[in-house]
């Protein structure tokens, strides 16, 4: 099923309410990491407070959200290829905001691991359901841009959660809510998580607007949706996903690895504070990193406006190639030039990551994106975020055997996998443009 209309979709423009939905998806996607990252900042009063150790702390950051995110994300992609997406986004951010506001409120460590596992449930439902409708929004040409948009959103929620929590906690802590019944009687790290659930409010009013779009690129239904077709449709088109999956999925393990031991770096080797850590690289992934989401998209839009079919796929791996000789970072010798080095290699991650996805996007009919962007999320916290902390980890304490030397870690174990990476989205060049030309053949695109 395509879209009526008198000029064809691949070159018409996005009406003003695409473009008005892509920036409230990524102000929800903005919300949503700021979430789920703000924990990061309040580990000092929740110790004390529920008397609880470092390891029940990483549960609440890591494994009451992880593990939930990953496999609720299944059920809701297979919910957005089938039914409305913009009502699963909605639902996603009332569910993940009270869940945030029930972690302000909880009285135990159970009942705050809980509150955790909820918003995980809750954010599961964004990047199935917006991803699916991206491309339903725009047309093929727009969709490096708008991917690009949604992602600067998530990039810059990490360094939000940063700088937002940490004016909330000062603000909070001088007394700014005297007086407000309720807050103000809270603990400033409380009155924080609180806070942050009542501005879900504001975002679920501003999703309200936005209007379910026709799907393009349709193979016939709701048969057609589920893991089971999914599955049958990558094995048909096997090369294709599994070079740029893998390649794609590589790139993340790698970036998951470096930015989980690059604080430690700075503070061990350079002797950064942790306040310094945190404003050093926190700029970078707001600033640098959002770029690079923003212009990788805008730059595949002009090669695919140029008749460049694979624009978004020859982006993606220039830039994954590119990154490969920035990971010498930690041997640079200078914290200036480790900086430096090290926002190169986060832009042009970013852009990969970006075009990379939006790639993945104009490869699958309509009615199975949702479970494609669930599948893509659930292999990126599995093995990105499972597996590439600990591997830079095992090289530090088995292979060097010295704490300082993370940066020799980072490089041993990033570099080569980076290098599979970038050679897997170039060999996967022609096989995505035979794929992407057979569901053309297929659809009314």
């Amino acid at each position: 099923m395509g879209v009526a209309t008198d000029i064809p979709p691949d070159r018409a423009g996005a009406s003003p309410q695409a473009w008005y939905a892509i920036g409230v998806f990524a102000l929800a996607a903005m919300l949503s990491y700021t979430d789920r990252l703000i924990l990061n900042l309040l580990v000092s009063p929740i110790r004390a407070e529920m008397a609880i150790t470092d390891t029940q702390v990483s549960l609440l950051q890591g494994a009451a959200f992880a593990v939930i995110y990953a496999f609720a994300g299944l059920p809701m992609g297979r919910h957005a290829d089938r039914h409305g997406r913009r009502n699963l986004i909605l639902a996603g951010v009332l569910v993940w905001s009270f869940a945030t506001l029930l972690c302000g409120l909880a009285q135990s460590y159970g009942q705050l691991f809980a509150a955790r596992v909820l918003v995980g449930i809750g954010e599961a439902a964004l990047a199935p359901a917006a991803l699916s409708m991206i491309p339903d929004l725009f047309p093929a040409h727009r969709r490096g841009t708008a991917v690009g948009i949604f992602l600067a959103g998530m990039v810059m929620g990490g360094g939000t959660a940063t700088l937002t929590g940490g004016v909330l906690i000062d603000l909070f802590a001088s007394g700014a809510l005297s007086g407000v019944p309720f807050l103000g009687d809270l603990p400033p790290w409380r009155a924080v998580l609180v806070t942050l659930g009542l501005a879900g409010g504001v975002m679920a009013a501003l999703v309200l607007p936005i209007r379910e779009p026709q799907r393009r690129e349709s193979l016939g239904g709701k048969d057609a949706t589920g893991l089971g077709p999914l599955l049958r449709y990558m094995g048909k088109h096997r090369a294709t996903f599994f070079l740029l999956l893998g390649g794609l999925t590589l790139t993340q393990l790698v970036d998951y690895g470096t930015n989980s031991w690059t604080p430690s770096l700075l503070m061990r080797v350079y002797g950064y504070s942790a306040a310094e850590t945190g404003a050093a690289l926190g700029g970078i992934l707001i600033g640098v990193a959002g770029l690079g989401t923003l212009s990788g998209g805008i730059l595949a839009d002009f090669l695919e406006q140029r008749g460049v079919a694979g624009g978004k796929l020859i982006i993606a791996a220039l830039a994954t190639t590119l990154a490969v000789p920035c990971l010498l970072f930690p041997a640079s010798g200078s914290d200036t030039l480790l900086l430096m080095l090290f926002g190169l290699f986060a832009f042009l991650l970013a852009v990969g990551a970006s075009t990379g996805i939006a790639a993945i996007l104009d490869l699958v009919p309509s009615e199975l994106r949702g479970m494609t962007t669930a599948i893509q999320a659930f292999l990126y916290t599995a093995i990105g975020l499972g597996m590439g902390p600990t591997l830079v980890a095992l090289t530090t304490d088995h292979v060097f055997g010295d704490p300082n030397a993370v940066g020799y870690s980072i490089m041993l174990t990033c570099l080569p996998l980076l290098g599979v990476a970038a050679a897997a989205l170039w060999r996967a060049k022609p096989h995505y443009r035979r794929t992407r030309q057979a569901l053309a053949d297929r659809t009314n695109v």
